[in-house]
């Protein structure tokens, strides 16, 4: 954490009068004596980041990038990834979904609503891909960085991405011994708990190891007089080990261990009234138990061998999956109305191969990417029709083998000291193989006949190219420019009501995608701007939306669809306090959308789901001069986005309104460091916004889902 001000490794002429006033300030003031001492400077710090495989400056990196170090997310007490929320231009993460563990992502428009469905925006933690919403929601400890890139990312990682990327990056154990405790507690009775141990386990071999554990519990903050207790409780427990092997500088291997149970209530759905007026959005009457027994995780092999000083060698072997049992109410109604009774199981194996070279004038990233998954869905679905007054029950039985094969590629080269060109590409090979069963179900939920069973096999290539370039115009502002084809596979609808729709796969989405941007530091690197400027121009786009001459939500391909907008990211160092201003703004319609809410039913025009015009985050930190040991800082921030739909065709029904938010927090760090206390609350005023909202013409029934009340969070910490 910063204390007075940001540290400069090396104060310059105009700024060292500054550094050795700020200094004096800080040891009168009574703060750590190491902070006091630091050459202070009253800039905004450097920004390492790892996306294009080495470690380069952000500010010279030419991607959409936006970078949160450990001392970003500790200051603005960011847990998890969830709470990145409203935070990067243009990034949507409604702040609930179906389960804890389970987010959905959009990033400039495009995602992926539907959480058994691949996601658009690839998430990563470390080396390993998480295909789907289900598990993609990760808590934070030990965390290095949280790196999020907008716009394709097929010629960089192994796994294709049209909508873009977030990282988690955890810190690697070394030969330095770290490790601390964290208790936390707040309202609602929740209880969290965070431990780390890292270090040495023989430094003359070169073997270390670390430990971390992370435990999130929190009450029901929903009320349910149906079933007599609150509901939308979290229990959640998470664990990793990491054991690496690094002899000398060429070589370092690690494997990593990781687990997860989640016992969290499934999400309690919020019944909307014929009026449209909720009175009271934490409140809902489903009479079924929010059952939610997720258990997963598996294991990384990483290794990496450095060939000479030029070229690194490195291999990727990961194998994971999860079991989750779940049942959820989608109407918020006591009365049966719309349950799903499901059971998700996936397995999968990934291997990479990687080759990257750096020359100086021109490096390169190259690798091999092998996938392979399967993924079961077993559903129960119990649907109330009006007309017929009566439940139909009915039973869903898939399983999708998906094998995908990637050689992918990008160099860059330095044509003058000033100039860059970027250009890469990638071939990928896909193939599903989809077996499903539809079934009738009586009232104890035994099978009583099948409707149709299919069985289907289709295979996608595709051939996705890069090609950029940026220039340094001076030694504080670069410009980058690019355009990029991004690609995700075709695949099956795990709904199919008929067998037509079972044996029909939709089709792959591509993307082109052109952007501009500028990165920029002024007034002595005290204030940072940087802004892009995208379009991206989409074919066949992936949707689910919803058929009322089948009653279910189907999986269709929109023909075309153009997101365009501007991103602006802002930070600036005020001597004791920085300050952050970011700014999306977006335009992102269904060009062609025939039948989107059934026959003859158009969303040409629409925007797409998910996509508000306006996003704004605006952040203060500071530390507050006092008499203390230590360094007392305080922290607020405001997010506020502007209204977007659920579905495609825009229907008022599945309004997600505008929004806002605002959190605070306070946090104190005793003069050795050793001890940390933070305060923090979420959602300070207590406002209460649909994430989500649907009505089901079926049934009759409108619902939503709505983020939580107000949260308050006390932590205190100790560090070896």
């Amino acid at each position: 954490m910063a204390a007075c001000a940001v540290a400069s490794p090396s104060p310059t002429p105009r700024n060292s009068a500054l550094a050795f006033a700020i200094a004096g300030a800080c040891a009168s003031l009574g703060l750590p004596q190491a902070l006091a001492a630091e050459p202070a400077r009253g800039t905004v710090p450097d920004v390492t980041v790892s996306a294009e495989h080495r470690d380069t400056d952000l500010q010279k990196t030419p991607l959409a990038i936006s970078a949160f170090g450990s001392d970003a997310l500790e200051s603005g007490q960011i847990s998890n990834v969830r709470e990145l929320a409203g935070q990067v231009p243009n990034l949507v993460l409604p702040r609930t979904s179906i389960s804890y563990s389970t987010q959905t992502y959009f990033i400039r428009g495009i995602g992926e609503a539907d959480p058994i469905q691949e996601s658009a925006v690839a998430v990563y933690a470390d080396d390993v891909y998480i295909p789907r919403a289900i598990s993609s929601m990760l808590d934070f400890n030990d965390v290095e960085r949280v790196e999020v890139l907008r716009g394709p990312q097929g010629t960089l990682y192994g796994r294709n991405s049209s909508a873009g990327a977030i990282r988690v990056i955890t810190r690697d154990p070394d030969e330095t011994t770290r490790g601390y405790v964290q208790l936390g507690a707040g309202n609602y009775g929740a209880l969290n708990v965070r431990g780390l141990l890292s270090g040495a386990l023989d430094a003359e071999r070169g073997v270390y190891g670390s430990v971390a554990y992370t435990r999130v519990y929190r009450g029901g903050t929903t009320d349910n007089p149906t079933l007599g207790f609150d509901v939308n409780r979290v229990n959640t427990s998470a664990a990793r080990g990491k054991l690496r092997y690094k002899p000398d500088a060429r070589l370092d291997v690690q494997l990593t261990l990781n687990g997860l149970i989640d016992f969290s209530d499934t999400t309690g759905y919020t019944p909307v009234p014929a009026s449209g007026v909720v009175t009271d959005p934490w409140r809902t009457y489903s009479g079924l138990y929010p059952k939610n027994e997720f258990k997963g995780g598996g294991g990384a092999l990483r290794a990496s061998y450095k060939l000479d000083e030029h070229l690194l060698f490195k291999s990727i072997t990961v194998a994971q999956g999860f079991n989750q049992p779940v049942d959820y109410d989608n109407s918020g109604q006591a009365a049966e109305v719309q349950r799903n009774l499901i059971h998700y199981k996936q397995r999968y194996f990934t291997q990479e191969f990687q080759l990257n070279g750096d020359w100086g004038d021109w490096n390169f990233t190259s690798g091999l990417f092998l996938y392979d998954e399967r993924f079961t869905a077993d559903r129960n679905n119990n649907t109330r029709s009006l007309a017929a007054n009566r439940v139909n029950r009915f039973g869903e039985y898939s399983t999708t083998d998906t094998r995908s094969y990637a050689v992918y590629g990008q160099a860059g080269w330095r044509l003058t000291p000033a100039l860059n060109l970027t250009a890469g590409l990638r071939y990928t090979y896909e193939k599903k193989d989809f077996d499903y069963t539809h079934y009738r179900l009586d009232a104890g939920q035994n099978i009583t006949g099948i409707d149709f069973a299919a069985q289907d096999s289709r295979s996608w290539t595709s051939t996705t190219p890069r090609l950029g370039l940026d220039y340094q115009w001076t030694p504080d502002l670069n410009q980058y420019a690019y355009v990029a084809r991004g690609f995700k596979a075709g695949g099956y609808d795990n709904r199919a009501p008929t067998l037509a729709s079972a044996t029909n796969p939709f089709a792959p989405e591509t993307v082109t995608t052109w952007e501009t941007g500028l990165k920029s530091d002024w007034l002595d690197r005290r204030l940072r701007v940087n802004a892009a400027v995208f379009l991206n121009d989409y074919r066949d786009l992936q949707a689910t939306a919803y058929d009322p001459t089948t009653g279910v939500n189907q999986r269709y391909n929109a023909a075309k669809a153009k997101t365009r907008g501007v991103e602006l990211e802002t930070s600036a160092a005020l001597g004791l306090a920085d300050a952050k201003l970011n700014i999306g703004y977006l335009h992102a319609t269904y060009d062609s959308f025939a039948n989107a809410g059934g026959a003859g039913v158009s969303a040409d025009g629409k925007d797409l789901t998910f996509s508000p015009r306006w996003n704004v985050f605006a952040s203060l930190g500071s530390v507050i001069p006092a008499s203390l040991p230590g360094v007392l800082r305080a922290t607020a921030d405001f997010q506020f986005q502007t209204r977007s739909y659920a579905t495609a065709v825009n229907a008022e029904t599945s309004l997600v309104p505008t929004q806002r938010f605002v959190n605070a927090g306070l946090s104190y760090v005793s003069g050795d460091s050793k001890w940390t206390t933070s305060l923090g609350v979420k959602n300070l005023l207590n406002d209460a916004y649909a994430q989500s909202a649907a009505f089901s013409p079926g049934s009759g029934a409108r619902y939503q889902v709505v983020n939580p009340p107000r949260t308050v969070l006390v932590t205190v910490q100790y560090a070896l």
